[in-house]
């Protein structure tokens, strides 16, 4: 099988994983952003869960559990927690966050969110085969917590490799063309 017919083939597949983990009667939607990187801006995760989610209301926070807009209400349907390992953030944060959700979503980052949260993406696991590099890192996680949610995500292309210090060397030399 061609490497084409194989990548469509698990895009089919994770598809139809992400459509498995949709929750039920999500009215509204809490997303707390990541400290190291925002892979997604806020009008393009508005799309992607207003896609999953039709009637929710998206409200979004930072990591010091400060409202990026419209200030959320007291209790949500559903929490997307893009926190990571190491990022600066209260010792029962994950807690307050889950009283305040009926369903939480997130990554593995700090005091009890394994136990605490419905689901959870752990990028330290050795079967994860997250990227080293920060900023692929953040968008290959935050990729798997939106799947995780039930949020689908249509790759449409990847930013390619900088060619910019090789295109010079494949060029003809210019003493050749006088």
């Amino acid at each position: 099988m061609d490497s084409e017919s194989l990548l469509s083939l698990t895009q089919m597949a994770d598809q139809k994983s992400v459509l498995e983990n949709r929750f039920s009667d999500v009215k509204s939607v809490l997303v707390i952003f990541s400290a190291k990187g925002i892979v997604f801006d806020r009008e393009a995760l508005l799309q992607k869960i207003h896609a999953a989610y039709p009637s929710a209301a998206v409200f979004f926070g930072t990591t010091a559990l400060k409202p990026v807009g419209a200030d959320s209400p007291k209790v949500v349907d559903l929490l997307i927690d893009f926190t990571g390992p190491g990022q600066r953030q209260g010792w029962f944060a994950a807690r307050t966050l889950r009283r305040k959700a009926r369903f939480a979503v997130g990554r593995n980052a700090g005091l009890f969110r394994k136990r605490l949260y419905d689901r959870i993406f752990d990028e330290k696991a050795p079967a994860s085969e997250a990227p080293s590099e920060i900023l692929q890192r953040e968008r290959f996680v935050q990729r798997k917590v939106l799947a995780l949610a039930g949020v689908a995500f249509a790759p449409v292309s990847d930013a390619l490799e900088d060619l910019s210090r090789s295109i010079a060397l494949d060029l003809p030399s210019m003493k050749s063309l006088k």
